[in-house]
Protein backbone atom coordinates (compact mmCIF):
# COMPACT_ATOMS: atom_id res chain seq x y z
CA UNK A 1 0.00 0.00 0.00
CA UNK A 2 1.24 3.50 -0.78
CA UNK A 3 0.60 6.10 1.24
CA UNK A 4 2.57 9.87 0.48
CA UNK A 5 1.85 12.86 2.23
CA UNK A 6 2.05 16.56 0.47
CA UNK A 7 3.89 19.26 1.91
CA UNK A 8 3.60 23.34 0.30
CA UNK A 9 7.21 23.64 1.76
CA UNK A 10 10.54 22.79 0.04
CA UNK A 11 13.81 21.33 0.86
CA UNK A 12 14.91 20.38 3.89
CA UNK A 13 11.14 21.90 5.26
CA UNK A 14 8.91 19.16 3.15
CA UNK A 15 8.48 15.27 3.98
CA UNK A 16 11.97 13.89 5.18
CA UNK A 17 10.57 10.79 7.37
CA UNK A 18 7.34 8.86 8.29
CA UNK A 19 6.22 6.61 11.34
CA UNK A 20 4.10 4.44 12.16
CA UNK A 21 1.93 3.34 14.99
CA UNK A 22 3.02 -0.06 17.09
CA UNK A 23 1.66 -2.79 16.15
CA UNK A 24 2.00 -6.66 15.01
CA UNK A 25 1.02 -7.05 11.67
CA UNK A 26 2.87 -4.17 8.97
CA UNK A 27 5.76 -3.15 8.58
CA UNK A 28 6.74 0.69 6.90
CA UNK A 29 9.44 0.87 4.01
CA UNK A 30 10.27 4.75 3.02
CA UNK A 31 11.33 4.89 -0.95
CA UNK A 32 13.47 7.74 -1.97
CA UNK A 33 11.70 8.84 -5.64
CA UNK A 34 14.06 11.88 -5.73
CA UNK A 35 12.16 14.93 -7.01
CA UNK A 36 8.97 13.32 -6.16
CA UNK A 37 9.74 13.22 -2.43
CA UNK A 38 9.85 10.17 -0.06
CA UNK A 39 6.88 7.99 -0.34
CA UNK A 40 5.84 5.42 2.21
CA UNK A 41 5.02 1.61 1.49
CA UNK A 42 3.17 -0.46 3.83
CA UNK A 43 3.57 -4.18 3.88
CA UNK A 44 2.05 -6.81 6.18
CA UNK A 45 4.67 -8.47 8.33
CA UNK A 46 2.55 -11.25 9.71
CA UNK A 47 -0.38 -13.09 8.34
CA UNK A 48 -3.66 -11.82 9.35
CA UNK A 49 -6.61 -14.33 11.45
CA UNK A 50 -10.00 -12.55 10.95
CA UNK A 51 -11.35 -14.34 14.26
CA UNK A 52 -8.65 -12.70 15.76
CA UNK A 53 -9.20 -9.23 14.99
CA UNK A 54 -12.01 -8.34 12.34
CA UNK A 55 -9.65 -4.87 12.13
CA UNK A 56 -6.75 -2.83 12.60
CA UNK A 57 -6.63 0.35 13.28
CA UNK A 58 -2.74 2.19 12.54
CA UNK A 59 -1.61 5.89 12.58
CA UNK A 60 0.69 7.22 10.15
CA UNK A 61 2.84 10.47 10.65
CA UNK A 62 4.62 12.43 8.44
CA UNK A 63 7.83 14.39 9.65
CA UNK A 64 9.54 17.36 7.57
CA UNK A 65 12.65 18.19 8.81
CA UNK A 66 12.41 22.09 9.93
CA UNK A 67 13.49 23.04 13.62
CA UNK A 68 10.93 22.25 15.62
CA UNK A 69 9.97 19.79 13.07
CA UNK A 70 6.02 20.00 11.82
CA UNK A 71 4.50 16.79 11.34
CA UNK A 72 0.97 15.74 10.05
CA UNK A 73 -0.95 12.35 10.90
CA UNK A 74 -3.39 10.38 9.12
CA UNK A 75 -5.28 6.94 10.26
CA UNK A 76 -5.16 3.99 8.71
CA UNK A 77 -8.16 1.47 9.05
CA UNK A 78 -7.32 -2.02 7.47
CA UNK A 79 -10.55 -4.63 7.57
CA UNK A 80 -9.65 -7.93 7.64
CA UNK A 81 -11.63 -10.08 4.81
CA UNK A 82 -12.78 -14.08 5.79
CA UNK A 83 -11.01 -16.93 3.76
CA UNK A 84 -12.45 -20.36 4.79
CA UNK A 85 -9.23 -21.33 6.94
CA UNK A 86 -11.32 -22.89 9.93
CA UNK A 87 -13.33 -26.39 9.27
CA UNK A 88 -16.36 -27.13 11.61
CA UNK A 89 -15.58 -28.49 14.96
CA UNK A 90 -18.10 -30.39 16.80
CA UNK A 91 -19.11 -29.01 20.29
CA UNK A 92 -18.26 -32.22 21.93
CA UNK A 93 -15.59 -34.81 22.15
CA UNK A 94 -18.42 -37.95 21.71
CA UNK A 95 -21.46 -38.67 21.42
CA UNK A 96 -23.36 -42.06 22.93
CA UNK A 97 -27.10 -42.12 23.44
CA UNK A 98 -28.98 -45.11 24.30
CA UNK A 99 -32.09 -46.33 22.56
CA UNK A 100 -34.48 -48.46 22.88
CA UNK A 101 -35.12 -50.98 20.58
CA UNK A 102 -38.73 -50.91 18.42
CA UNK A 103 -38.68 -47.14 18.95
CA UNK A 104 -41.29 -45.49 16.11
CA UNK A 105 -39.69 -44.30 13.42
CA UNK A 106 -39.31 -40.49 14.03
CA UNK A 107 -37.79 -40.88 17.46
CA UNK A 108 -35.09 -38.52 18.03
CA UNK A 109 -32.00 -39.81 18.88
CA UNK A 110 -29.32 -37.51 19.54
CA UNK A 111 -28.47 -33.85 17.84
CA UNK A 112 -25.04 -32.94 16.88
CA UNK A 113 -23.63 -30.02 16.97
CA UNK A 114 -20.90 -28.26 15.26
CA UNK A 115 -19.37 -24.45 14.74
CA UNK A 116 -16.95 -22.65 12.35
CA UNK A 117 -15.36 -19.89 13.43
CA UNK A 118 -15.63 -18.05 9.65
CA UNK A 119 -18.47 -15.98 8.56
CA UNK A 120 -20.76 -15.97 6.45
CA UNK A 121 -21.09 -19.33 3.87
CA UNK A 122 -17.84 -20.20 4.96
CA UNK A 123 -19.17 -20.50 8.38
CA UNK A 124 -22.50 -22.00 7.88
CA UNK A 125 -22.56 -25.74 8.67
CA UNK A 126 -24.53 -28.36 7.23
CA UNK A 127 -24.52 -32.02 8.49
CA UNK A 128 -24.60 -35.81 6.78
CA UNK A 129 -23.92 -38.93 7.23
CA UNK A 130 -20.09 -40.11 6.22
CA UNK A 131 -18.67 -41.56 3.48
CA UNK A 132 -18.24 -45.04 5.40
CA UNK A 133 -22.01 -45.45 6.65
CA UNK A 134 -23.02 -48.16 4.57
CA UNK A 135 -27.07 -48.27 3.27
CA UNK A 136 -27.71 -50.41 5.95
CA UNK A 137 -27.47 -47.74 8.38
CA UNK A 138 -29.02 -45.39 5.68
CA UNK A 139 -32.38 -47.21 6.01
CA UNK A 140 -31.86 -47.32 10.00
CA UNK A 141 -31.67 -43.53 10.70
CA UNK A 142 -31.68 -40.02 8.97
CA UNK A 143 -30.07 -36.54 9.70
CA UNK A 144 -31.44 -33.33 9.31
CA UNK A 145 -28.87 -31.67 6.99
CA UNK A 146 -29.72 -28.34 8.68
CA UNK A 147 -30.11 -28.97 12.64
CA UNK A 148 -28.14 -31.86 12.83
CA UNK A 149 -30.80 -34.32 14.74
CA UNK A 150 -30.84 -38.21 13.87
CA UNK A 151 -33.91 -39.64 13.94
CA UNK A 152 -35.40 -43.28 13.50
CA UNK A 153 -35.82 -44.62 9.76
CA UNK A 154 -36.53 -48.47 10.27
CA UNK A 155 -37.15 -50.71 12.64
CA UNK A 156 -34.65 -51.44 15.28
CA UNK A 157 -34.35 -55.08 16.77
CA UNK A 158 -31.84 -55.69 19.55
CA UNK A 159 -31.79 -59.51 18.89
CA UNK A 160 -30.71 -58.50 15.24
CA UNK A 161 -28.05 -55.98 16.22
CA UNK A 162 -27.74 -53.96 19.97
CA UNK A 163 -24.85 -51.22 19.25
CA UNK A 164 -24.37 -49.33 15.69
CA UNK A 165 -21.94 -46.60 15.17
CA UNK A 166 -22.07 -43.51 12.43
CA UNK A 167 -19.96 -40.89 11.12
CA UNK A 168 -21.43 -37.88 11.02
CA UNK A 169 -20.25 -35.01 8.78
CA UNK A 170 -20.17 -31.35 9.21
CA UNK A 171 -19.33 -29.25 6.64
CA UNK A 172 -18.93 -25.68 5.72
CA UNK A 173 -20.51 -24.11 2.71
CA UNK A 174 -18.09 -22.43 1.36
CA UNK A 175 -16.52 -22.47 -1.96
CA UNK A 176 -13.52 -25.27 -1.23
CA UNK A 177 -15.42 -26.71 1.68
CA UNK A 178 -13.71 -27.97 4.71
CA UNK A 179 -15.09 -30.32 6.48
CA UNK A 180 -14.60 -32.84 9.68
CA UNK A 181 -16.36 -36.30 11.36
CA UNK A 182 -17.57 -37.35 14.65
CA UNK A 183 -18.30 -41.16 15.06
CA UNK A 184 -22.06 -41.50 16.94
CA UNK A 185 -22.04 -44.88 19.34
CA UNK A 186 -26.19 -46.13 19.66
CA UNK A 187 -26.88 -48.61 22.19
CA UNK A 188 -29.87 -50.68 21.50
CA UNK A 189 -31.92 -51.46 24.95
CA UNK A 190 -33.43 -54.77 24.88
CA UNK A 191 -37.16 -54.83 25.62
CA UNK A 192 -39.13 -57.92 26.27
CA UNK A 193 -40.73 -57.87 22.85
CA UNK A 194 -40.58 -62.06 22.43
CA UNK A 195 -42.65 -64.74 23.74
CA UNK A 196 -40.82 -68.34 25.35
CA UNK A 197 -41.10 -70.26 22.43
CA UNK A 198 -41.91 -74.30 23.51
CA UNK A 199 -40.50 -77.30 21.57
CA UNK A 200 -41.50 -80.69 22.52
CA UNK A 201 -38.03 -82.90 21.57
CA UNK A 202 -39.34 -86.24 23.07
CA UNK A 203 -42.97 -87.70 24.24
CA UNK A 204 -44.60 -90.67 24.77
CA UNK A 205 -47.83 -91.72 23.13
CA UNK A 206 -48.73 -93.63 25.79
CA UNK A 207 -47.91 -94.49 29.47
CA UNK A 208 -48.99 -97.58 31.29
CA UNK A 209 -51.16 -97.27 34.17
CA UNK A 210 -48.85 -98.66 36.10
CA UNK A 211 -46.30 -96.41 35.64
CA UNK A 212 -43.77 -95.70 38.84
CA UNK A 213 -43.22 -92.05 40.14
CA UNK A 214 -40.27 -90.43 38.29
CA UNK A 215 -40.74 -91.66 34.98
CA UNK A 216 -40.39 -89.09 32.12
CA UNK A 217 -43.08 -88.71 30.03
CA UNK A 218 -42.06 -85.85 27.89
CA UNK A 219 -38.63 -83.96 27.41
CA UNK A 220 -39.52 -80.18 26.50
CA UNK A 221 -37.10 -77.41 25.83
CA UNK A 222 -37.52 -74.13 26.12
CA UNK A 223 -36.22 -70.51 24.80
CA UNK A 224 -36.71 -66.87 24.77
CA UNK A 225 -34.63 -64.83 22.06
CA UNK A 226 -34.32 -61.84 24.54
CA UNK A 227 -31.11 -61.26 26.82
CA UNK A 228 -30.83 -60.63 30.67
CA UNK A 229 -33.88 -60.98 33.04
CA UNK A 230 -36.22 -60.64 29.90
CA UNK A 231 -34.81 -63.86 28.72
CA UNK A 232 -34.99 -66.08 31.52
CA UNK A 233 -38.23 -68.84 31.83
CA UNK A 234 -40.18 -70.12 34.56
CA UNK A 235 -41.78 -73.50 33.45
CA UNK A 236 -44.67 -74.22 35.72
CA UNK A 237 -48.03 -77.09 34.64
CA UNK A 238 -51.63 -74.42 35.52
CA UNK A 239 -53.73 -77.48 35.43
CA UNK A 240 -54.26 -79.90 38.41
CA UNK A 241 -52.75 -83.11 36.85
CA UNK A 242 -51.02 -85.77 38.06
CA UNK A 243 -47.65 -84.83 36.21
CA UNK A 244 -44.43 -82.69 37.93
CA UNK A 245 -42.05 -80.20 35.70
CA UNK A 246 -38.41 -80.78 36.83
CA UNK A 247 -35.55 -79.32 35.49
CA UNK A 248 -33.07 -81.81 34.25
CA UNK A 249 -28.76 -81.31 33.64
CA UNK A 250 -27.49 -82.73 30.37
CA UNK A 251 -27.83 -86.54 29.61
CA UNK A 252 -28.90 -87.58 33.22
CA UNK A 253 -32.16 -88.56 33.86
CA UNK A 254 -35.03 -85.97 34.48
CA UNK A 255 -32.01 -83.39 34.41
CA UNK A 256 -30.84 -80.70 32.27
CA UNK A 257 -28.98 -77.41 32.19
CA UNK A 258 -31.05 -74.09 33.70
CA UNK A 259 -30.00 -70.90 31.65
CA UNK A 260 -31.15 -67.44 30.43
CA UNK A 261 -31.96 -68.49 26.66
CA UNK A 262 -32.94 -72.64 26.85
CA UNK A 263 -34.34 -74.05 29.84
CA UNK A 264 -34.59 -77.79 28.38
CA UNK A 265 -37.81 -79.53 31.16
CA UNK A 266 -39.18 -82.76 31.74
CA UNK A 267 -42.63 -83.73 32.64
CA UNK A 268 -42.27 -86.60 35.47
CA UNK A 269 -45.40 -88.77 36.45
CA UNK A 270 -45.78 -88.65 39.90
Amino acid sequence: MFLNARDPDSGLFSVQQYKLSQNDHFRLEIKDRGQDGKIPVLFLHKPLDREAARSHRLLLTAVDGGKPPRSGTMGIVINVLDVNDNMPVFTRESYTVELNENSPVGTTVIQVNATDKDEGLNGEVVYSFGNNVNNKLRKLFEIDAITGAITVKGLLDYEAKDRYEIDIKASDKGLAPLSTEKSVIIAVVDLNDNVPEIEVTSLSSAIPEDSKPGRTVALISVSDKDSGVNGKVICSIIDDVPFTLTPSFSSAPFQCLLNSSNWPCAFMHF
